[in-house]
């Protein structure tokens, strides 16, 4: 009977481990501490309530990710909304930065939502990457890469991951990798490997004194 009793003790600890190892993009998996990606899941979601109060509703879709503060807007905006949008997502608290990545209407043979099963299957499925902390977005046969990666060599295996995924035309990365304990900021790097067709149209607009993106091609 003690021996019964001492294995469903430990089970009891071991099991709400196991149940809840990752989230949207790895709890546990996640370089970030635990109250920073409370604090990025409250500001994504306060701006994405505040786009939608002011007419962001209206057949054009915005997807809002923040990550140590750094927040990104991704979708298909108006051009005469774009400004707007970068404007609301600035005045919420605890927002360092805003990035842009605004497509240009396209049409694609792969439907959004395949081709994102597909990209996701792809990362899971990369050797040595941890894809519960990379969140995508696809149009058309764009995709777009954000969230934390360990380092440069993730980040790498991630892109390749995606290039070689059937349909996919273009990729823009946006991976960060976390901080120092002596740096409080993040430098996203912003890849743009030379796309098959004709690449999305995107923008960036980081906040007063922040640092801008560092760009290079593959």
């Amino acid at each position: 009977m003690r021996p019964i009793l001492c294995m469903l003790l430990l089970l009891t600890a071991v099991l709400p481990l196991s149940g809840c190892g990752y989230s949207a993009y790895g709890l546990y998996d996640d370089k970030r501490l635990m109250d920073t990606i409370t604090d990025d899941k409250g500001i994504a979601t306060a701006i994405k309530t505040d786009l939608l109060d002011n007419s962001f509703s209206q057949g054009w879709g915005t997807a809002v990710y923040c990550y140590y503060g750094h927040v990104f807007l991704v979708g298909e905006v108006p051009q005469n909304m774009r400004d707007k949008a970068v404007t609301i997502a600035r005045r919420h608290k605890g927002v360092r930065s805003v990035t842009t990545h605004w497509f240009s209407p396209a049409t694609s043979e792969t439907s959004d939502l395949v081709l994102s099963a597909k990209l996701r299957t792809a990362l899971i499925g990369k050797d040595k990457l941890s894809s519960t902390r990379i969140d995508t977005e696809v149009n058309a046969g764009r995709v777009v890469l954000l969230g934390v990666v360990e380092n440069a060599a993730e980040r790498g295996l991630a892109l390749d991951a995606a290039r070689h995924v059937e349909g996919v035309t273009s990729v823009k990365s946006y991976l960060m990798t976390p901080p120092s304990a002596k740096d409080e900021g993040l430098k996203p790097v912003a890849i743009d490997p030379a796309p098959k067709t004709q690449p999305a149209a995107g923008g960036s607009a980081a906040a007063p004194k922040e640092p801008s993106l560092e760009e290079r091609s593959l």
